[in-house]
């Protein structure tokens, strides 16, 4: 009885203790890479077409998610774009004779506008258009080609990207109104353009999928 009664006793003693609550391990926030539409306040006075919208989409799935890479050199660059949307503004005639002079001095703003497009690609490319798994290509196809412009081996979704950076850089600029309204109609026409050969310009076929190597590096230049 007398070992009955003290098995009681430290049954319910230990019964009776506190038990202090296990702390899990905090788990690390993963970030999330949002498409870049979604990022950006388009401080420009335009309409994006949903169709190109839902490429921006499909190029963050492509490269966030599913880690593929968009194909270096492009089939088609930035700069054959432009230089092919030049052609079309060059050739298109104008609606009538009498304002033959007036459409010539506007398609020629058009191409310096759309030729300053060129130029914003190369600068911003590898600062401000690319996701972070694109770092390591971006290091092998332009930082270490040498005298390689960004826009001589990109393509179209990189470009596409560039086209909703535009805003951020008419806000950070002296221009006047008439200069920012001018870009701002230039680059509606030219989203319009885009929008309209969005089968040639925009292939599913330009992603593969990143080699293990690949992901390792990429990995490892990020981390350093």
């Amino acid at each position: 009885k007398r070992a009955l009664v003290e098995d009681d006793r430290s049954t319910s003693s230990r019964d009776d203790e506190v038990k202090e609550p296990v702390k899990e391990p905090k788990k690390k926030k993963r970030k999330i890479e949002t498409p870049v539409f979604f990022d950006e306040a388009l401080n420009v006075n335009i309409d994006i077409p949903v169709e190109l919208k839902y490429i921006l989409c499909r190029d963050w799935d492509n490269i966030v998610n599913k880690k593929r890479l968009f194909r270096i050199p492009a089939k088609v660059t930035v700069t054959n774009i432009i230089d092919q949307y030049i052609s079309h503004l060059t050739t298109t005639p104008p609606a009538n004779s009498s304002s033959a002079d007036n459409s010539s001095v506007k398609k020629s703003l058009a191409v310096e506008v759309i030729r300053g497009f060129g130029d914003y690609f190369n600068v911003s490319l590898g600062s401000q258009l690319l996701y972070s798994f694109e770092r390591y290509q971006y290091k092998q196809d332009c930082e270490s080609a040498g005298a390689v412009q960004p826009c001589d081996v990109y393509g179209s979704q990189h470009l596409l990207r560039l086209m909703l950076k535009i805003g951020d850089y008419l806000s950070a600029s002296k221009f006047s109104d008439a200069h920012v309204k001018l870009v701002e109609d230039q680059l509606e026409d030219f989203l319009v353009y885009l929008n309209t050969n969005r089968s040639m310009f925009f292939m599913k076929k330009s992603y593969y999928n990143a080699s293990p190597e690949y992901v390792q590096k990429n990995a490892k230049l990020i981390a350093s």
